[in-house]
């Protein structure tokens, strides 16, 4: 059974590389169950509203700048979802009211009036033209793909990290209206379709593209606090409408409205609950890693007679040649590593390189990677590595390198299950070193 879901995993994997501690390390890409790692956050937001009212000429001051000074409020609540230690997905909603401005060519037509609120905040007047303050209720839903850097680079999850920066991004659409739900404007413009008499109700709805970063703050196993820092654009439209400018869109292009996008930056703040927290990949693999090398050397230790088969769980490929006097043997990595999993390996390391210097025989490396795991090109750098790693361990028992033979053979699929194949081969060889 064990094979069977190591095998399943090993097809679920993608791999990555990256760079740290002077060497490469190779990133297994796991994915976690579908009902694992959900969480539901929610936040208060700080918002700051950037429109595309450009100035007309001969007004004093600019309407397109943002107004750092004059927030509005607002919430958020996500629902989401993480795939594993370094992605996720989730969807939120916002809701918070926007300052803007418009052109007040018609304040008094009706279909407009809900854009400059009951009591419509003269700007700026000059020549006759009027720039008008407009307040609404803006709404955004959108689906947000994250990102975790750390996790990424650092290559497994750390449930003690405190601080976890994640970044996003996210589509979606943005609705504005009067109301502070949507409801009540799509149940007005319900009615206005049957009764023709009816006030007229005006919405708007446009693609909002964003993309932000989270920090998150770890309070426990169910509980981060998070800090959101967040920028949405979506089309010049949203707060604006044809009205403005006497209902002949050729009337766009003086100027007072142009096609740009507006702009919405955030900044909230809340709480994240997590109904679980796991993943498939292992924070501390050397218990288990260990228990496999016991396994092993139990096996390898077996006197060598012919024997009937038998089912083990190490299928070896046999690697014996006509210059080789005993049976290899093999010292196990972690994964991503060339640093040795136990100091317990360097026992048997000292009775080969004792018979290697009693004898004269070469010692042959064999250093290797599982196939399934990074690239080709990592996995050569990463044998190399684990080559020399125990190169270095030898001469320090006494061993001069010109008796050794590096052998590093990348990525291999040799043994069974391929976590096996994480390993360095010694080989006892015949041939004495040259004067």
């Amino acid at each position: 059974m064990k094979k069977v879901f190591i095998t399943m995993i090993a097809f679920l994997a993608l791999s990555s590389t990256v760079m740290a501690d002077g060497h490469v390390d190779s990133v297994r890409y796991l994915t976690t169950k579908a009902w694992k790692n959900w969480y539901i956050s929610a936040s208060g937001t700080v918002n700051w509203w950037q429109g595309s009212m450009r100035t007309p000429e001969g007004f004093s001051k600019s309407y397109t700048a943002v107004e750092w000074g004059k927030p509005t409020f607002g919430f958020n609540v996500h629902v989401g979802k993480w795939i594993n230690h370094k992605v996720g997905v989730r969807l939120g909603y916002s809701n918070t009211r926007i300052n803007s401005y418009i052109y007040g060519r018609h304040i008094n037509y009706e279909a407009i009036q809900w854009l400059y609120g009951d009591e419509p905040q003269l700007a700026e007047a000059y020549n006759g033209m009027e720039i008008y303050k407009t307040s609404m209720r803006y709404r955004r839903l959108q689906a947000d793909f994250m990102f975790s850097p750390i996790d990424f680079f650092q290559g497994y999850y750390n449930e003690n990290r405190i601080w976890t920066p994640v970044l996003y991004v996210s589509m979606g659409g943005a609705y504005t209206s009067k109301d502070f739900f949507a409801i009540k404007t799509l149940v007005d413009k319900a009615k206005q379709k049957d009764d023709p008499d009816a006030v007229a109700v005006k919405d708007n709805f446009e693609l909002a593209l964003g993309a932000g970063l989270i920090n998150n703050f770890r309070l426990g196993k169910h509980f981060d606090i998070n800090l959101d820092l967040g920028w949405a654009f979506q089309k010049w439209t949203i707060d604006s409408w044809t009205y403005e400018f006497g209902g002949h869109p050729q009337t766009m292009v003086d100027g007072v409205r142009p096609k740009r996008f507006d702009n919405m930056y955030t900044a909230s703040l809340g709480l994240s609950y997590y109904f679980t927290r796991e993943y498939d990949l292992p924070v501390n693999c050397c218990d288990e890693m260990d228990s496999i090398r016991k396994k092993l050397d139990e096996f390898i230790n077996m006197p060598v007679e012919p024997q009937e088969p038998c089912d083990t769980i190490v299928k070896f490929v046999n690697v014996q040649t006509e210059d080789m006097i005993s049976y290899p043997f093999s010292i196990f990595f972690n994964r991503d590593s060339y640093q040795l999993m136990s100091r317990r390996d360097l026992v048997n390391l000292r009775e080969i390189a004792n018979v290697a210097k009693e004898k004269g025989y070469k010692l042959r490396l064999r250093g290797s990677c599982d196939s399934a795991t990074a690239t080709p090109a990592y996995n050569q750098t990463l044998s190399e590595n684990r080559c020399r790693k125990i190169m270095n361990e030898l001469m320090e028992m006494g061993i001069p390198e010109s008796q050794m033979i590096l052998v590093p053979m990348g990525g291999v699929k040799e043994l069974d299950p391929t976590e096996y194949d994480r390993r360095v081969l010694i080989e006892l060889i015949k041939e004495a070193p040259k004067d």
